[in-house]
């Protein structure tokens, strides 16, 4: 029973992207340099700190009792997402682990650096909103109360924008937690501006660098589509791979799966239809894989310029109309004193 809680313990330790990028980062500098995991892990135990030691402790424990270090990583779910899981599987089949930390590290640095520039760009509208609210209110002082009315309704408006705020962050996770697996939603935050495209140019990188890592790891083409539609993280593909494996059992090609399927872009489904017919298929996913990154990142570089532009166009007009009510107030207060 301890041992069975402590594991859950473990699992539910999560990570910040800055912690997982250093993590995969010193681990692959490590094996790049001829040391074994099982060393790095010691190296690395030694020099880190709350969450990262833990989980370090977790995967020590797992290689000492027996387990593939793709098992070992499997035992932190839901810490370790599926989509790290697949890659380092198949990089560990292949012999090739430095180059999936490497890309791992990355990943979730691109990640961080991307949050980091929402974070900046936020930063100036978020005054502007806390002075707004400051000053909007500041009517209260004279008409309203005194200063006990004025710092109730300014705690108040902060504690009904901040409460909005955590709604929609957390409305937002649950639902691209469910996109994963639900293809209806999948398809509807598809249609969102930039969001969307970004999204799917995530899970096509994920799921061709996987597919790609899988068979060149030697594993058929059945678990090499389940592995990279775990790893996809998207309702659609999970769908598509869902409906297709009985099919595939039969006899069609992946590349009919794959056109039959709203799910891959028909550029995706040409180019691997060649790959395929011509004996590249690995290659062609590799390209791919890494085409669908780049495109990623630069649409989340636009979605966090265009997150602070509407955050900084929404605080201004808040600010605007709370002048406005404020010289409204004062002007009907000066029209009473006049009559």
């Amino acid at each position: 029973m301890r041992a069975r809680g402590e594991t859950r313990n473990f699992a539910s330790v999560s990570l910040r992207l800055r912690e997982k990028q250093s993590l995969y980062h010193n681990i692959g500098r490590l094996l790049r340099n001829g040391i074994t995991f099982g060393k790095a892990l010691e190296s690395l135990s030694k020099t880190s700190r709350g969450r990262s030691k833990r989980i370090v402790l977790r995967l020590k424990q797992g290689i000492s009792d027996g387990h593939t270090i793709g098992e070992s990583f499997a035992q932190l779910l839901p810490a370790i997402s599926e989509m790290e899981i697949g890659i380092i599987s198949a990089v560990e089949r292949t012999g090739r682990l430095e180059h999936g930390f490497s890309q791992l590290a990355e990943y979730f640095g691109a990640l961080d650096q991307a949050r980091g520039n929402v974070l900046k760009r936020s930063a100036y509208p978020m005054f502007v909103l806390l002075l707004g609210v400051l000053t909007t209110n500041i009517k209260v002082l004279f008409i309203g109360g005194g200063a006990q009315a004025y710092i109730r309704l300014t705690v108040i408006t902060l504690a009904v924008i901040v409460g909005a705020g955590l709604v929609i962050a957390i409305a937002s996770y649950f639902l691209i937690k469910a996109a994963a697996r639900n293809a209806e939603i999948d398809a509807a935050l598809l249609r969102l501006p930039v969001f969307g495209k970004m999204r799917r140019a995530f899970a096509l990188s994920r799921f061709c660098a996987t597919f790609e890592m899988q068979l060149d790891a030697g594993i058929n083409i059945l678990d090499g589509l389940e592995a990279a539609d775990r790893a996809s993280q998207s309702g659609m593909i999970h769908a598509a791979v869902e409906t297709g494996l009985p099919k595939l059992r039969n006899g069609i090609q992946p590349s009919q799966l794959l056109a039959e399927s709203n799910a891959f872009p028909e550029d995706m489904v040409q180019a691997y239809a060649v790959a395929e017919e011509t004996g590249e298929l690995e290659h062609e996913l590799k390209r791919l894989a890494m085409e669908y990154q780049a495109e990623s990142f630069n649409r989340l570089e636009i979605l966090a310029e265009w997150i602070a532009r509407l955050l900084y166009l929404g605080v201004l007009l808040y600010v605007g109309y709370g002048i406005i009510d404020l010289y409204r107030t004062y002007l009907n207060a000066a029209l009473k004193m006049a009559e």
